[in-house]
């Protein structure tokens, strides 16, 4: 049974609706609704107060840091982007941040399912630049359009050409420029592009935001996702 009994769960993921899939037998996902809407096809009784006690205790955490005005010297603690969290970026080289326009959130499918990050949220670049050309198709030249929809037989990732460099400036930089673009999904379930050469394997990128603590913010949402999907 896959169910969300209860509104307050919007609260704790700011209104922010990920996407939960369940894996079938024959391997195949399953969408079972959001965090938000799964609350409408039922009621939980038996664990609803277990879970409500959670996320009064989050609601309660947030409250206090909210109320003290966050702890000094940490960045904005309200940032959409849920991993910069509290973490200062002003030391971080811009190529590396994400911009909010860039970022999907991706299906939480369950730790430890296929495809997934540690977290439990899928990998999936098909899904990534799907969503990604439906909310800015502007952004994408024919070829990188044509690349994305399986048009192109030799690849399946766009590039940082002119035109996604003209709408996504951070990527205009000497170095990158025509470089291929990866999806990055990190420790987290918000996907964002980066350019292949600031994502080489388990370097780059991945060092310079474990450095900066941008890591493991969504771990309380994932592990309240986790529980509901097994009930």
């Amino acid at each position: 049974m896959y169910c969300v009994g209860f509104i307050p769960f919007n609260f704790v993921l700011a209104s922010v609706k990920v996407p939960v899939y369940r894996t079938n037998d024959n391997g195949t996902l399953e969408r079972v609704g959001t965090n938000v809407e799964g609350w409408v096809h039922g009621h939980c009784i038996d664990s609803n107060q277990k879970i409500q006690d959670e996320i009064d205790s989050v609601r309660a955490s947030l409250a206090e840091i909210r109320g003290s005005g966050g702890t000094k010297g940490t960045g904005d603690i309200d940032n959409p982007i849920r991993t910069y969290r509290g973490v200062e970026l002003q030391n971080i080289d811009p190529v590396y941040i994400a911009s909010q326009r860039t970022v999907v959130e991706m299906p939480f499918v369950g730790k430890g399912e296929k495809y997934t990050n540690a977290e439990g949220w899928r990998r999936n670049l098909k899904y990534f630049w799907s969503e990604l050309l439906d909310r800015h198709p502007e952004a994408f030249s024919p070829n990188n359009r044509a690349i994305i929809e399986g048009r192109n037989p030799f690849t399946d990732s766009p590039v940082n050409d002119k035109v996604f460099r003209e709408y996504f400036s951070q990527y205009d930089v000497k170095g990158v420029r025509g470089d291929k673009l990866v999806h990055h999904i990190g420790g987290g379930g918000q996907a964002f592009p980066v350019p292949q050469k600031l994502h080489p394997g388990s370097g780059g990128i991945h060092n310079i935001e474990k450095e900066a603590g941008i890591w493991g913010k969504d771990k309380i949402y994932s592990e309240l996702l986790q529980k509901l999907i097994k009930e």
